[in-house]
C-alpha cells in the first residue's frame, strides 16, 4: 500500500504521523484525506509540495500519477527565509 507522509499540521488533523491507502492514483488518494478532514480544512493544508518517492507530482502526472503499493508520498509546507 502507498504510504502518505501529511506535513505536522494536516499529521494532527489526521491523527497520524503517516496513512496506509489503497488509492490506485494520487488523485484518489488526495480525494481520501480531503474526505477525512473536511473540505474547510483541506483548502488551506493541500496548499503544499507533493513528492512520490522524491519526485513533485507535478512533474510526473499530476493527479493521474499512478501509485504502486511501496510507495511513498510526502506533503511539504511551502518555506521561505534567508
Amino acid at each position: 500500500m502507498p504510504v502518505l507522509v501529511p506535513h505536522a499540521k494536516l499529521a494532527s488533523l489526521l491523527g497520524a504521523q503517516t496513512i496506509e491507502s489503497n488509492a490506485v492514483t494520487m488523485g484518489q488518494l488526495l480525494d481520501e484525506i480531503r474526505e477525512m478532514v473536511g473540505d474547510k480544512d483541506w483548502e488551506w493544508a493541500s496548499r503544499v509540495t507533493i513528492l512520490v518517492n522524491g519526485r513533485n507530482m507535478h512533474h510526473l502526472k499530476g493527479r493521474a500519477t499512478v501509485l504502486e503499493p511501496d510507495d511513498m508520498v510526502w506533503m511539504i509546507l511551502p518555506s521561505g527565509g534567508g
